[in-house]
């Protein structure tokens, strides 16, 4: 009986360090350009495990630093307002309003080894009825480091929201909210035979309080 039950517990001893190992190993260390990822500055709530916080730049769209993005995302195009470059785990991306804000554009990329005017694999574009997007306008042209498929899609947030969090495996990913923009978020949870993608979103305040939690189903526009 005393062999089983020390059985027992190296058994236990032993699902529980492999239970952490895999935890430890899903949980990235840096973001797709290399940098560090680091936590939020705030504690989400219920949001459990490993924290990744995103990059988030605002450049104005006259400025120099604003046109390199841009321009090679959409050549000629000539943004209304700020436009907002995305660096998370799986990729990076780029979005601006378009003259008169009728519509919404974004570049995404997941090798930014790439000169700019090359590293873009997807381009979306969404129209606005009443300053908000009619669509998550989804993209899976995009393939990560080891061949998988990477999903882009915009999530609109409520205008209270200051945090966009995106569970992955193994951790949630934190977008941070930027002026009146839609939030490009990341996830490799994509079915190519259906062109669909699922993201498992959670809105937060900016003092980490959750506002709303809710499953988007984004499909390829046709």
């Amino acid at each position: 009986m005393i062999e089983a039950r020390r059985g027992l517990y190296v058994g236990a001893a032993l699902a529980l360090v492999v239970g952490c190992t895999r935890d430890s190993t899903a949980a990235p260390s840096t973001l797709i350009d290399g940098s560090p990822a680091r936590p939020p500055p705030v504690v989400l709530e219920g949001v459990e495990g490993r924290r990744v916080a995103t990059r988030v730049r605002v450049v104005a769209a006259g400025s120099r630093d604003g046109r390199s993005l841009r321009a090679s995302c959409v050549p000629g195009a000539a943004p209304d307002g700020p436009i907002v470059e995305r660096t998370g785990v799986a990729g990076v991306s780029v979005t601006f309003f378009d003259p008169g804000r009728h519509g919404v554009h974004a570049c995404d990329a997941t090798d930014v080894g790439r000169s700019r005017a090359e590293r873009w694999c997807a381009h979306a574009f969404g129209r606005l009825s009443g300053a908000r997007l009619r669509d998550p306008r989804l993209t899976i042209t995009c393939r990560g480091a080891e061949g998988d498929l990477v999903g882009f899609a915009w999530v609109q947030p409520s205008t209270t929201a200051a945090y966009v969090v995106v569970q992955q495996p193994g951790y949630a990913e934190v977008y941070p909210a930027s002026e009146s923009m839609p939030v490009r978020v990341a996830t490799t949870d994509v079915d190519l035979a259906s062109s669909h993608a699922t993201f498992a979103i959670s809105e937060h305040a900016m003092d980490g309080r959750r506002l709303r939690s809710y499953d988007l189903e984004a499909q390829v526009a046709g």
